[in-house]
C-alpha cells in the first residue's frame, strides 16, 4: 500500500492556492484561528500565547498541571485532540513557544536552555505547582533540557516522539544545520509544504489539514521571515543542547510515547533503523522511564492516535509519584553563538546567579628597601630570530554529539 504522504491531493491544494493561501502577501500569525481560548503573558522581553484549561471542579488541592510544548516549526494547536480528555482530569496549559504561533518573534538564539527558560517563566508567571512537562519532538529535548535544569519544579515528563535521543556525528550535525537555513522554510512552495507535514503521519486523518492550511496563509506575513529565523536557529539550537548523554540524569518519572510507523526518528537520510530499538535503548537508559508504542500511528502520534495516547498519558499521571528529596540541577556551558536578545533584560532574570564577591583587600605590608642591583652581565651577540610560522587557529565545533531533527517535518 503506498504510503499518503506520497500522494499529493492535488484538488486540495489547489483549492488552498485559489484561495490566496500561498498569496505573497500572507496573515500575521496571530490572526489565525486556534481551537482554544488564549492569552498573552509577559515574560521577559517575550509575549507569550498561554491556552490555560483551569484546574477541574474536583481536582484536589495538590492536582497536578500539565505544561504542554509543541514541537518544531508548530503551535498549540499540535494538542487540539488531546485537550479535552486531559483538561477532563487535571489542569492544562499549552503554550506557543517564542518564535512560533501568536507568541513574539524576537532575534533570540531559541537554544533550547532559552526555550526551557522561556517555559519557567510562564510556569512562574502562573504560579504553577505539581508541573508535568508534556513535550512533542522539539517540546520533548525542551521538556528534558528544563528538567535537567530546574528539577525542583518538575515532577514528571510525558515525551511525546521525543528530540534528542539520537546521536549525530559533527558531520552529521554540520549537514543537518547547513541544511535548514531560513530560505529552506520560507521560500518552500506548497507542495513541498504539504509534503513535509505529511511526514508526520502514518495515515493523515482530513481534520489535520490545518497545518498545511495555517502553514500557507502566513507566507509573505509581516512575522513570516521571523518565524523562518526562529525554525533555522531552533535546529541549531537542538543540535548545541544535546540530551541523549544525559537521560541518566532525569531523577524524576518518565513515560515516552512513539508511533511504531514514525518516519522521523531515527533520521531517514542519516541513520535510519527501528524507532522501537532507539527509544528502548533511550527509556532503558533513564532512571525511572517507561515506554509506549502506538500502533497505526506516525511521528504526530498525540494527534493521529489520541485516543490511545490520552489513555496512556492519564494511566501513567494516576500511577505515578512525585519524586523524593533534592534533585541535582544539571547546568550546562551555553553554546557560543551570534549577539541575540536575551530573553531577560540585564539585571531582571530571576535565575541569574549573584555576581561573585570581591576578595577582601590585603591590607598594605611596610615597604622594604630595595636589594641592591646586581651587576649586569657582557651583552652577547643575538642570534638572527628564527622565521616561524603562527599556529593555524582551531575552527570552533558545534559539538560532539547532536539531537536529531528534520527540518520544518517536526512540528
Amino acid at each position: 500500500m503506498k504510503r499518503p504522504c506520497r500522494m499529493l491531493p492535488g484538488l486540495l491544494l489547489t483549492a488552498m492556492l485559489a484561495g490566496g493561501c500561498a498569496a505573497k502577501s500572507g496573515v500575521a500569525f496571530s490572526a489565525l484561528h486556534y481551537p482554544m481560548a488564549t492569552q498573552q503573558l509577559a515574560v521577559g522581553t517575550a509575549s507569550i500565547a498561554v491556552h490555560d484549561s483551569g484546574a477541574p471542579a474536583n481536582a484536589p488541592a495538590d492536582a497536578r498541571t500539565l505544561v504542554l510544548v509543541h514541537g518544531l516549526g508548530s503551535s498549540m494547536p499540535a494538542w487540539s485532540e488531546n485537550l479535552a480528555a486531559l483538561s477532563a482530569r487535571h489542569r492544562v496549559v499549552a503554550i506557543d513557544l517564542p518564535g512560533y504561533g501568536k507568541s513574539s518573534k524576537g532575534n533570540y538564539d531559541y537554544s533550547m536552555a532559552f526555550f526551557a527558560k522561556a517555559v519557567r517563566g510562564v510556569v512562574r508567571e502562573l504560579g504553577l505547582s505539581h508541573v508535568v512537562l508534556v513535550g512533542h519532538s522539539m517540546g520533548g529535548q525542551i521538556a528534558m533540557t528544563y528538567a535537567l535544569e530546574y528539577p525542583q519544579d518538575v515532577d514528571a515528563l510525558v515525551l511525546s516522539s521525543p528530540a534528542g535521543l539520537e546521536r549525530f556525528a559533527d558531520g552529521e550535525a554540520h549537514w543537518l544545520a547547513s541544511a535548514t537555513t531560513p530560505e529552506f522554510t520560507c521560500k518552500a512552495d506548497a507542495e513541498a509544504v504539504w509534503l513535509r507535514h505529511m511526514q508526520n503521519f502514518h495515515r493523515a486523518p482530513k481534520s489535520a489539514e490545518f497545518m498545511v492550511r495555517d502553514r500557507l496563509a502566513v507566507v509573505g506575513g509581516p512575522d513570516f521571515e521571523a518565524y523562518c529565523n526562529a525554525v533555522s536557529r531552533s535546529v541549531a539550537g537542538m543540535l548545541d543542547g544535546p540530551v541523549a548523554d544525559r537521560l541518566r540524569d532525569l531523577e524524576l518519572p518518565t513515560l515516552v510515547l512513539f508511533g511504531e510507523y514514525d518516519n522521523l526518528i531515527p533520521n531517514p537520510f542519516l541513520h535510519g533503523g527501528s524507532t522501537e530499538r532507539l527509544a528502548k535503548k533511550a527509556v532503558d537508559t533513564m532512571r525511572d522511564g517507561q515506554l509506549v508504542m502506538l500502533e497505526r500511528a506516525g511521528h504526530f502520534a498525540q494527534y493521529e492516535a489520541a485516543d490511545a495516547w490520552n489513555s496512556a498519558v492519564l494511566r501513567f499521571l494516576d500511577d505515578v509519584h512525585a519524586p523524593k528529596g533534592e534533585r541535582t540541577r544539571r547546568l550546562r556551558p551555553a553554546a557560543p553563538g551570534a549577539s541575540v536578545e536575551p530573553l531577560y533584560a540585564p539585571g531582571t532574570d530571576p535565575d541569574a546567579r549573584a555576581p561573585a564577591t570581591e576578595p577582601p583587600a590585603i591590607a598594605p605590608s611596610e615597604p622594604t628597601p630595595p636589594a641592591e642591583p646586581e651587576p649586569e652581565p657582557e651583552p652577547t651577540p643575538a642570534e638572527p630570530p628564527a622565521t616561524t610560522t603562527p599556529p593555524e587557529q582551531p575552527v570552533a565545533a558545534r559539538g560532539a554529539r547532536r539531537s536529531r531533527t528534520t527540518p520544518e517535518a517536526s512540528p
